[in-house]
């Protein structure tokens, strides 16, 4: 997992790129408060930018709180299961790109790509936010 740096006053992220638009599997996320939450509790990961609004907006600079991205593998994963059902998942690799917020859905999204399938997040504004890769047994 690798952290982002410390914003400095006046710095901006780059917009993310866009997501693809070829998608076979669509799946829209509706991130709260409570999912954050609980998840932050089932991982002990107590870092605030996933539960405390105010802490994650005036000291971190974020418009909202921020969407593990470990949970939106997690759901790419689940995905795979959904919509390949009885299919064993053998490989997964993941890459975050962009962060999400709680303040908008995403979109979870996957389309084939030879033997393996290309999965990814889209943000609500159709920016990639996360980039994977699954494989499944024959």
């Amino acid at each position: 997992i690798v952290y982002r740096e410390e914003s400095k006053p006046g710095d901006s992220a780059p917009p993310p790129k866009p997501a693809p638009a070829d998608a076979i599997w669509r799946r829209e996320i509706t991130p709260d408060p409570v999912l954050l939450f609980r998840y932050s509790a089932i991982t002990f990961n107590s870092h605030r930018i996933h539960y405390d609004r105010t802490y994650c907006q005036t000291e971190e600079g974020y418009p909202g709180l921020v969407v593990h991205g470990p949970l939106v593998a997690s759901f790419l994963m689940d995905l795979c299961r959904r919509e390949r059902p009885g299919k064993a998942l053998t490989k997964f690799s993941f890459r975050a790109m962009s962060p999400l917020f709680d303040t908008a859905a995403f979109t979870l999204c996957g389309a084939p790509n030879g033997d393996a399938w290309d999965l990814w997040a889209a943000n609500n504004e159709g920016g990639l936010s996360m980039q994977a890769k699954a494989e499944f047994a024959a």
